[in-house]
């Protein structure tokens, strides 16, 4: 017979592996934006959190399996911050300025592990690089959706057209998130929203069939 004591151990097993995964990749998460890809090493997550570095490698099997939950665990919490302002907006047009300012207070949040993502020639190939390439084109499809429902009435959809305004945007605020990080994170995230939008909505008033 199992008793109530013996039935809690794997319970509790189960918790503190679970807080010692957030640990570890909470530190990864600094690490890696801290000093890039490839200038982090299994070694110094390790001893950020106090482990041995075959722990770390049980829990996540290498470099690339603990990057990828870094990004896994980014990617889900920054489309579900964006999706969530897009969605709670009472229209199209505040739509486009609550998805801009929700992306920038994210960034704001976590400039140490975005920073490994944006900044030129941290990742270059491999698994990593792919997954960060997956972030963005999730993000460029959140922006074409925003474009599409932001087209004036009299203008067809053009899916082309979309794509170029989706990716020059997407483009426009990597380069922000960059500005902004190396400026001391301003102006605010309401500002460069405000600026955003302003711009984007008076182009794509613009357009015409």
């Amino acid at each position: 017979m199992t008793s109530t004591t013996d039935s809690a151990v794997p319970a509790k097993r189960r918790r503190d592996r679970a807080a010692r995964e957030r640990e570890i990749l909470d530190a990864a998460e600094r690490i890696f934006g801290e000093r890039g890809y490839q200038g982090t090493s299994m070694d110094d997550i390790a001893a950020a959190v106090g482990v041995s570095k075959p722990l770390v490698y049980q829990y996540y099997g290498s470099k690339d399996g603990l990057f990828l939950a870094c990004l896994s665990r980014l990617r889900a919490q920054l489309l579900d911050a964006v999706s969530d302002a897009v969605l709670a907006a009472p229209d199209a047009e505040q739509a486009m300025y609550a998805g801009f300012v929700a992306w920038f207070t994210f960034l704001d949040e976590h400039p140490r592990t975005w920073s490994v993502m944006v900044d030129e020639g941290m990742l270059s190939a491999g698994p990593a690089a792919v997954a960060a390439d997956e972030v963005r084109a999730e993000f460029v499809g959140l922006i074409a959706t925003m474009v599409r429902l932001n087209l004036p009435a009299d203008h067809p959809a053009d899916d082309d057209e979309i794509q170029i305004v989706a990716q020059t945007v997407s483009g426009a605020t990597e380069r922000l998130a960059i500005w902004r990080t190396r400026n001391g994170g301003t102006p605010t995230p309401e500002k460069v929203a405000t600026t955003l939008q302003n711009l984007l909505w008076h182009g794509l008033n613009s357009l015409r069939p």
